[in-house]
C-alpha cells in the first residue's frame, strides 16, 4: 500500500468526499466542507487513489513547529477507508505522519484499532449511541426512572418542541448559556457555518424547546450522516434544566425517529449521564498523543 502526503490545496475534492462517503467508518467530520469550515489548517495522508484518507489538522505550536491537534466541534477524525481497517493498516498510517508535526494530540475514529506496542500514549474515550430501530415504547422501556421523572416535569410544564430556530439564534443561545471556557469566536462562527451547510444539503435540522410564553429553554442541532443522527450542540438554560427541557428535546427526537434504521449519536467524549439515562450504549474511541520535539510523553 502506498501512502503519500498531500497538502490541502492539492487534494482531489471529489475523490476525497467519495472515500469518506463510502468508507466503512465514514462520518460527517471527515467531509471536506466540514473540515474547511472548522479546521483552520489541515493536510492529509492518502492511500493509493483515495482508497483511504487521513486528515491532519495542524496549528503552530506555542514554542515552534507544527502540531497535530483536535479542533472543537470535531469529536474524532483518524483514518477513513473503503478497506477493513486492520491494526497493520492503521500502524502504517501512523508511521507515515511526517516528522514536521512535532507534537500530536488527536482523536481517532471508532473503527481505528490501536496497534499493539504503539509508540503513542493512548487514552480511551467514550461516546454513547442509542439504536432507534425499535418501536418507541420498546425504546422507552430502557429509560431510567430519573429520566422518566424529568420527562413528566416537561409535560406538566407544557413545553413545546419546534424546529423553527435559525442557526444564528441557536448559536446565540449557545453563547449565552455555555460556560465561557467552551466559547470562542471561532467556535461561534464555525457552528453557524456547519448548520447552514447541513441545512443546504438536507443533512440536518434544528430542534428547540419553548415554554408556554414561547421563550427558548433548550436548543440543539442534529446532523445526519452514515446512518446516524448526531447531536451537534445541545444547550439548556437554568430555567430549562429545572423543568427537564433538554431530556424533553432528546425524547422528541427519539419519538420522531423510532422504528427507523438509524442510531442516535450523543457525540460526547466522556461520561454522559443523560445518554446513560436514555439507555444508550458505550462506543469507545481513542486519543493518541506524542511529543517528538522533546521525546517524552506529555
Amino acid at each position: 500500500m502506498e501512502i503519500k502526503f498531500v497538502p490541502r490545496e492539492e487534494i482531489d475534492k471529489v475523490k476525497w468526499n467519495s472515500c469518506v462517503h463510502y468508507a466503512t467508518n465514514g462520518n460527517i467530520f471527515g467531509y471536506m466542507w466540514y473540515l474547511d469550515h472548522i479546521a483552520k489548517d489541515w493536510d492529509a495522508l492518502v492511500e493509493g487513489d483515495y482508497e483511504s484518507v487521513f486528515p491532519l489538522v495542524w496549528r503552530l505550536g506555542r514554542i515552534s513547529g507544527k502540531e497535530l491537534h483536535q479542533p472543537a466541534l470535531i469529536r474524532e477524525l483518524g483514518i477513513y477507508s473503503i478497506h477493513v481497517l486492520s491494526k497493520p493498516r492503521v500502524e502504517r498510517f501512523l508511521a507515515a505522519i511526517p516528522e514536521q508535526y512535532q507534537q500530536i494530540s488527536i482523536y481517532l475514529n471508532e473503527q481505528n484499532p490501536i496497534p499493539d506496542g504503539s509508540r503513542f500514549k493512548v487514552e480511551k474515550q467514550t461516546n454513547y449511541q442509542l439504536f432507534l430501530n425499535r418501536a418507541y415504547e420498546e425504546i422507552t422501556d430502557g429509560y431510567s426512572r430519573p429520566l422518566m421523572e424529568k420527562l413528566q416535569l416537561a409535560e406538566d410544564a407544557g413545553l413545546v418542541l419546534t424546529s423553527s430556530m435559525k442557526p444564528e439564534q441557536i448559536a446565540g443561545f449557545y453563547k449565552k448559556y455555555r460556560p465561557r471556557r467552551q466559547q470562542s469566536e471561532e467556535i461561534f462562527h464555525g457552528m453557524q457555518r456547519v448548520m447552514y451547510n447541513a441545512l443546504h444539503r438536507g443533512w440536518g435540522f434544528a430542534s428547540s424547546v419553548l415554554d408556554t410564553d414561547a421563550n427558548p429553554l433548550a436548543v440543539n442541532f442534529f446532523l445526519y450522516s452514515h446512518g446516524k443522527v448526531i447531536s451537534f450542540m445541545p444547550v439548556v438554560s437554568p430555567e430549562g434544566k429545572a423543568v427537564g427541557a433538554l431530556p424533553h428535546l432528546f425524547n422528541g427526537l427519539v419519538r420522531q425517529h423510532a422504528g427507523r434504521p438509524v442510531i442516535l449519536d450523543f457525540n460526547v467524549s466522556g461520561n454522559n449521564q443523560m445518554a446513560i439515562d436514555f439507555g444508550a450504549k458505550t462506543n469507545p474511541f481513542f486519543k493518541i498523543q506524542l511529543n517528538k520535539r522533546r521525546f517524552i510523553w506529555f
